[in-house]
């Protein structure tokens, strides 16, 4: 196609030999070069730059949290680090609410394994009622004791009943203390305990009992086992 052609394709005041359309003709011709010669850098720097690392979710703290906080929803948030930043024991994102945070934690730092743990679940537990060990010197009952059983809480130094039939959660064996002996030389070993679920109330009432146990001061807890029916 021959110049004229071309400069038919142009605005009227960008054709013919004059003075002014030869000098808006330049013009457009080096505005077009400098154009092309930009294009041509970002196609080099495109082609030559680096690709962005690799990354990996990591679940952080959206707050600055304390030791034994039940951790929910919005406490976690998730960033993206390059993954030559590892994070031993990483928790992902879906599994940190719900857990417990086993110690403090400040914004931005991220959840591990070894901060978290998973929330412990009694589901065998009554609604409004709380675990406590009771310890007994009667290890005929609470050799037969199984998780499951119900039984009485007896105040031996009073005499009284404090709870009745409340569901028994584990038996602990009695273990000698560290396997070895006592001071005097013979055998120290621990009594055996029972978890139980009892009320709040209930609850203070054997520490009462255990406490006048362990101070010399007679009583303690007899447990009553509940035939099933």
């Amino acid at each position: 196609m021959s110049e004229r052609r071309l400069q038919r394709l142009l605005p009227d005041s960008w054709q013919g030999d004059g003075r002014e359309a030869r000098w808006r003709r330049s013009r457009a011709r080096r505005v077009l070069a400098g154009l092309l010669c930009g294009v041509a850098v970002l196609a080099v720097v495109g082609a030559v730059r680096p690709a962005d690392p690799p990354t990996h979710s990591v679940a952080v703290a959206a707050r600055d949290l304390p030791a034994g906080s039940r951790l929910t929803a919005d406490d976690v948030r998730e960033v993206r680090w390059s993954t030559a930043d590892r994070v031993p024991g990483r928790v992902s994102v879906r599994a940190v609410p719900g857990t417990i945070l086993t110690a403090p934690i400040l914004a931005g730092e991220p959840f591990t394994s070894a901060r978290v743990r998973s929330a412990r679940t009694w589901p065998s537990v009554p609604a409004g009622r709380v675990v406590v060990g009771v310890s007994t010197g009667d290890t005929a009952i609470t050799r037969v004791l199984q998780a499951g059983d119900r039984v009485d809480l007896i105040d031996t130094g009073k005499g009284a009943t404090i709870a009745v039939a409340v569901p028994v959660l584990a038996v602990i064996a009695e273990t000698a203390a560290a396997h070895g002996t006592g001071l005097a030389g013979g055998s120290s070993a621990e009594a055996p305990a029972v978890l139980v679920a009892v009320t709040p109330s209930d609850a203070a009432a054997v520490g009462s009992a255990s406490a006048a146990r362990s101070g010399g001061l007679g009583g303690g807890i007899q447990l009553a086992l509940r035939a099933a029916v």
